[in-house]
């Protein structure tokens, strides 16, 4: 429990030093201090400043697993499940500071994902990539081939991504929520589909 208050210390002191002054001004010096405890005693438990980022993103996750509630939520359809996820994905990037900057291309966080390693980064999109599958999965009626699965949840996760990050009606002042909900309708539903907002 003592070693678990120290890296939950260590992280949130890191969670709002890289909110307040970006990843490139913060050094783990300011963290240590932050945190009331040595350098050394950061490096215990991140291997560098970069993990220590991407656990930030993490906590900031966290913070906003109640509203995530309705994603895993099994009484709920596949499709809504599916539906909540997309739009969560965006409207959350919006409320998390660290997250937004990752997902709007920020010039400091391309450099975390040089420095993070190949096997961490690798197994944070796989658990990303194989939930989505799952849904998709479930809300098709299953019987795809798991590669295809796959790539349909990489297909999404892209579309998202290109959403957020180049969103011209966010640029024009469309409300982050309004812009999530018809997106996720768009992708479940076709281009074509009714636009009345069916969630």
């Amino acid at each position: 429990p003592r070693q678990a208050r120290k890296r939950e210390a260590i992280l949130r002191a890191a969670t709002e030093l890289f909110i307040a002054y970006g990843y490139k001004k913060t050094t783990v010096d300011d963290v240590a201090g932050a945190a009331g405890v040595a350098k050394g005693t950061v490096y215990l438990y991140y291997q560098n400043k970069a993990e220590l980022f991407l656990h930030a993103i993490a906590l900031q996750k966290r913070q906003y697993l109640e509203e995530m509630a309705p994603v895993f939520d099994p009484k709920r359809s596949a499709e809504e499940r599916l539906h909540e996820l997309i739009v969560l994905s965006v409207e959350l990037s919006h409320r998390m500071p660290l997250l937004a900057g990752f997902v709007n291309g920020d010039e400091e966080i391309a450099q975390v994902l040089d420095e993070v390693d190949d096997e961490t980064l690798e197994t944070t999109t796989t658990a990303r990539l194989a939930f989505a599958a799952e849904l998709i999965d479930e809300a098709s009626g299953g019987g795809w081939p798991h590669e295809a699965l796959m790539r349909r949840a990489e297909l999404l996760m892209d579309l998202v991504f290109a959403a957020v990050h180049g969103g011209r009606l966010l640029r024009g002042g469309v409300p982050p929520a309004e812009y999530a909900r018809e997106l996720a309708d768009v992708i479940l539903g076709g281009i074509a589909s009714d636009p009345r907002p069916r969630h």
